[in-house]
């Protein structure tokens, strides 16, 4: 039987941040030779693919122990310290480019409410700090956050699930429909109204984390079909991603996919041996785009140096994310994972 253990999520997750990243670079510096490629780069493709993982992982996650407080404990552990020091190390450090005296800076409603409305992962009330990157396309420090609310509704919203299954008898197919179809009917119906930002949010979005779970607890049967069904469900992604554009069947169809890369390619096994820098790529790739685009140096070196050292400086900044801050915080288990995984690569050099 394929250990569910071993698998490719950590490849997958660096290729999601990765293409959130470089959307973002594109879309930020307008830089006009970058534009054609945008389409080649879908973050919202790339944020669904998170969610999917995230179902899957976070329900395997809960089924090993679901004590609620070590699960919340572990999930808290994992988000709220790199969160908040990107947070407020933007809040202070951004003072210095501010067009803002530090007194006016300092004192200014907008950058309390800032810190209030990121630290409560309210994003959207407050996006911007006074005087800080107002002549850039978007004044917001760190557009790619709205997700991590999301991601942490999905985390309340688990237990609730196990909840009717296990004491309520819900059938668990029955109650996985029915947050599939409700996700469905709101993000379709959001989407035709030209409410694209509505429907993204919850609970448009639990179609694609619903489809991770239940495709956890039913991993035996789809490891079993796995070459069987990534051709149809290949087929009607790309039917309905790319002619209909709708959003029916694309949370199962693309969430095999997802599945499919994870369980296939044995050699991308060891792809997070070093470590998971996804988080880091995902929370400090935008400001750090937004201070090259505040700066212009995009023109000043030439648009290739400049995004090269963006991503450069994006992943030091991983790097030194999970080694100083959120590997001291993860549990027991996974930090024995990542060092057993280093004991194996090494040993077999």
């Amino acid at each position: 039987m394929h250990k569910i253990n071993t698998n490719n999520f950590d490849f997958l997750r660096v290729l999601f941040a990765s293409t959130v990243a470089i959307a973002h670079l594109i879309k930020l510096a307008q830089i006009p030779e970058l534009q054609p490629y945008i389409h080649l780069f879908n973050a919202r493709l790339a944020i669904d693919g998170f969610f999917i993982i995230s179902g899957f992982l976070i329900a395997k996650s809960y089924e090993r122990n679901k004590n609620f407080k070590i699960y919340i404990e572990k999930r808290i552990k994992r988000i709220v310290p790199a969160y908040f020091f990107v947070i407020l190390f933007c809040g202070l450090s951004f003072s210095l480019i501010s067009t803002n005296t530090m007194s006016e800076y300092f004192f200014n409603l907008q950058f309390w409410k800032y810190l209030l409305a990121n630290l409560s992962f309210q994003n959207y009330f407050e996006p911007c700090l006074p005087g800080v990157f107002n002549n850039n396309l978007l004044c917001a420090v760190n557009g790619a956050l709205w997700t991590i609310k999301i991601e942490e509704a999905f985390y309340l919203l688990l237990p609730i699930f196990y909840y009717l299954i296990d004491f309520k008898k819900v059938n668990v197919y029955l109650l996985s429909a029915i947050i599939y179809i409700v996700s469905i009917v709101y993000f379709n119906y959001f989407s035709v109204i030209d409410m694209y930002r509505i429907a993204k949010q919850l609970p448009g979005a639990l179609a694609f984390f619903i489809t991770g779970v239940v495709f956890f607890k039913n991993f035996n049967l789809l490891i079993k079909w796995k070459h069987y069904l990534i051709v149809p469900c290949f087929l009607f992604f790309i039917l309905e991603q790319y002619v209909f554009q709708t959003q029916i069947l694309k949370p199962i169809t693309f969430g095999f996919m997802v599945f499919y890369i994870a369980y296939s390619f044995s050699w991308l096994n060891n792809f997070g041996k070093y470590g998971d820098f996804t988080y880091g790529i995902y929370i400090y790739h935008f400001p750090i785009i937004q201070v090259f685009v505040y700066y212009d140096l995009f023109n000043k070196y030439g648009y290739i140096s400049a995004s090269f050292l963006v991503l450069m400086l994006v992943l030091v900044a991983s790097i030194a994310s999970w080694y100083l801050l959120e590997l001291r915080y993860l549990s027991k288990n996974r930090k024995l994972r990542y060092q057993k995984i280093n004991i194996e690569w090494f040993s077999n050099k």
